[in-house]
């Protein structure tokens, strides 16, 4: 089982790192310079991240001390982890700062939404042919918590972008 956690969890991430390595080899990108705005909403980002990772953190181990929640312990602690995550990217996208890649956009958001899309089918997929144990996600269901965390980013992105455009107009 925990074999094919690792699979599960090591192989998407994997192909995630190479396609990123083979996009930006391809074209060495100048140094990312962020001005004194951008590092402040940077700052900000980190500090939203880390108290949403604390308060989580403590509210997480209550319900599952009280068997409150629909998860093990295991994925709850990657759950909180990539809430803070996601935390930090979308308020970095809806301040204008976009996390570095601002310059390519489209490329970036077709890519999350892709990899999103994916761990959200095989997470469904998941479930659908072992069930749930317990009745609670487990860890090897980790790839529909990725999924729902690369499609929120999606959608802060997309958000952001019609607000741009609205301004503009």
């Amino acid at each position: 089982m925990y074999y094919e956690t690792g699979i599960g969890f090591v192989l998407p991430f994997a192909v995630f790192v190479l396609i990123v390595l083979i996009l930006n080899e391809k074209k060495k990108p100048k140094q990312v310079v962020y001005d004194e705005m951008q590092t402040a909403v940077r700052g900000r980002a980190y500090h939203y991240a880390t108290v949403t990772g604390v308060l989580a953190g403590i509210i997480t181990s209550f319900l599952l001390d009280w068997d409150a929640f629909p998860m093990d312990g295991r994925l709850a602690i990657m759950a909180v982890s990539f809430l803070m995550v996601t935390v930090y990217v979308v308020y970095m996208v809806m301040k204008g700062v976009y996390f570095g890649v601002s310059g390519n956009w489209k490329k970036w958001t077709l890519l999350f939404f892709i990899i999103g899309l994916c761990n959200l089918i095989t997470g469904i997929l998941r479930i659908a042919e072992d069930g749930l144990p317990e009745g609670k996600l487990t860890a090897t269901n980790i790839t529909l918590i990725m999924g729902v965390m690369f499609m929120v980013i999606v959608v802060a992105v997309l958000i952001q972008k019609a607000r741009e455009k609205r301004s503009e107009d």
